[in-house]
């Protein structure tokens, strides 16, 4: 083992920021070295932090990246950080994603290497290589038929609401979809996936309101309503967002930049099911009379290139 002196360790480790790169070089242990640095007093400001690098941290989650494409490798190579430091921090704060999507090719590479292990590996139930009879598979289907031709419409809204939900927790459903300029976007402290810049510039103008003390909190899509009554077409509807009243009373905002028959059918079902609940319907002409006071309020609010230039 190489006795490497206090100052080699000090201006490699302030050079390299990392124990283990440290005690590579030196022919040390990682524990050996972190425990000198920290007798030395030069790691403390290696693990905190700096605004800088937190505003960045959060722009970059923001940004949106997927699971093994190298952007989060080389966002924390230049920031001179470790991904599992940024992780750590990401989650703390809220920003980690259980659901994120994984990248294509580390998806073919895990499709392939999951083969592999079936094809050298028992089958955790017995059933390599063996199929069901034909026998089987009819007495299987009958079974099944017969189960939910027995339901009662009522259990038959109850399963399909259970089926849905479980899917929407999955991130199936409720998986974010591409639309106009959707992204996922920081406002107020809360990470939301947005699907326009009108729902986007919605939540800074609610989060506006919050700050000036007009409202007590907002909440983007936190509750699905079902019409258990109905047995097909809409049969729940997840508003965008739920304003919360200085008196502890809310109400329901819906952001529509085109209304489609479906999304009529569901605001009607809404108030129909829901008599109790209040909803407002935000549409292009609320942008349109409100966008230009706004956006010399608020700083980060987005403009719609949609819209033609004076």
């Amino acid at each position: 083992m190489k006795n490497a002196s206090n100052e080699e360790i000090k201006s490699s480790y302030l050079r390299l920021k990392s124990c283990r790169k440290v005690a590579d070089l030196c022919g040390m242990s990682a524990q050996s070295v972190h425990n000198r640095v920290v007798k030395m007093g030069i790691n403390n400001s290696i693990n905190v932090l700096t605004d800088e690098e937190k505003s960045r941290i959060k722009e970059f989650y923001a940004s949106g990246f997927k699971t093994g494409d190298g952007k989060l490798k080389a966002f924390c190579e230049s920031i001179g950080r470790t991904i599992p430091f940024v992780s750590r921090y990401a989650k703390t704060i809220g920003l980690s994603d259980l659901k994120r999507k994984i990248d294509d090719k580390l998806k073919h590479e895990m499709g392939i290497s999951k083969k592999k292990w079936y094809q050298e590996n028992e089958h955790p139930k017995g059933m390599k290589g063996k199929t069901h009879s034909k026998e089987m598979k009819a007495s299987m289907s009958s079974r099944v038929k017969a189960y939910f031709k027995n339901l009662s419409p009522e259990q038959k809204a109850l399963q399909y609401q259970k089926s849905i939900q479980t899917q929407r927790d999955k991130g199936g459903y409720n998986r974010p979809r591409g639309t106009w300029n959707s992204a996922w976007r920081i406002i107020g402290g809360k990470t939301k996936f947005f699907r326009s810049r009108w729902e986007a510039n919605y939540a800074r103008y609610l989060e506006s309101l919050k700050l000036k003390g007009k409202i007590l909190d907002w909440e983007h899509e936190p509750k699905t309503f079902w019409f258990l009554d109905i047995l097909r077409g809409s049969r729940s509807y997840l508003p965008d967002f739920k304003v919360i009243n200085l008196d502890g009373t809310h109400y329901w905002v819906e952001v529509k930049g085109w209304m489609d028959t479906r999304s009529k059918t569901k605001l009607k079902r809404f108030a129909k099911y829901y008599p109790d609940e209040k909803m407002e319907v935000v549409q292009g002409k609320w942008f349109k009379e409100n966008s230009t006071r706004l956006m010399e309020q608020i700083t980060d609010w987005e403009l719609d290139f949609r819209r033609k230039k004076a």
